[in-house]
């Protein structure tokens, strides 16, 4: 058996595994729930995307004007 020096010896690729590996997660939820929130975007950061992002829409046109 390895020692990978962390948690008694636990391997510290464990939890990436189990998001990207097959059957079900490994990933407690509150760290499910901690990734989630670290990865919301700021205000800052929608403040930005709204002047920055352009956004093409193929193909569309708008709908009759209801008189």
């Amino acid at each position: 058996m390895k020692d990978f020096g962390r948690r008694g010896g636990e391997d510290p690729d464990r939890g990436l595994r189990g998001l990207i590996g097959p059957g079900s997660s490994q990933v407690s939820v509150g760290a499910a729930l901690r990734a989630r929130d670290a990865a919301r975007p700021t205000a800052e950061d929608l403040a930005t995307a709204e002047e920055a992002v352009v956004v093409v829409r193929r193909n569309w046109v708008p709908p009759e004007q209801l008189s």
